[in-house]
């Protein structure tokens, strides 16, 4: 049985909730070879339309230099506002996107994940190792979020 893990992160940006979404948007449909503005995290196969009953592979790179592999089934998507996914590969669980405005010119993006790991190694080494694990996905969202920041910024110039 794999190690459970259930995450919350937010971030707060000055644009609108519109220009959030599609920019996520933007990045789940990229071409898999084109680089993303989320370091350590890879579009490795893209779905072919946010939709119900689609899927993507993901791989993440952790700082602590490991990587996984996740193939997501979008399970709920209402455009513009969230997504939902299940997921399985190196995590079992489900996660959801959601973006919400907290102003005419700025919005909130929410993560939630609530995962188990399914690599025989994360498991046998969860009860040593799981600060290292929340450390390294609080980072890997971290720099998620100073990418996305990036990229409205740039947009907007």
């Amino acid at each position: 049985m794999g190690a459970a893990y259930s995450f919350l992160s937010r971030w707060s940006l000055d644009v609108p909730a519109r220009r959030c979404w599609e920019e996520i948007e933007r990045m789940l449909r990229a071409d898999a070879a084109a680089p993303t503005w989320w370091p350590g995290v890879e579009l490795v196969t893209p779905p072919s339309r946010l939709a119900a009953g689609e899927h993507l592979v993901l791989a993440v790179r952790s700082p602590l230099g490991y990587r996984l592999r996740v193939r997501l089934e979008l399970v709920h998507v209402d455009p513009g506002r969230a997504l939902s996914a299940a997921s399985t590969g190196d995590l079992r669980g489900s996660g959801r996107v959601e973006v919400a405005a907290a102003g005419p010119e700025s919005s909130i993006v929410t993560f939630r994940w609530d995962v188990a790991t399914e690599r025989r190694w994360m498991n046998a080494t969860a009860w040593a190792l799981r600060p290292a694990f929340e450390r390294a996905h609080a980072h890997v969202m971290r720099a998620g979020e100073r990418g996305l920041r990036a990229e409205l910024e740039q947009g907007q110039g």
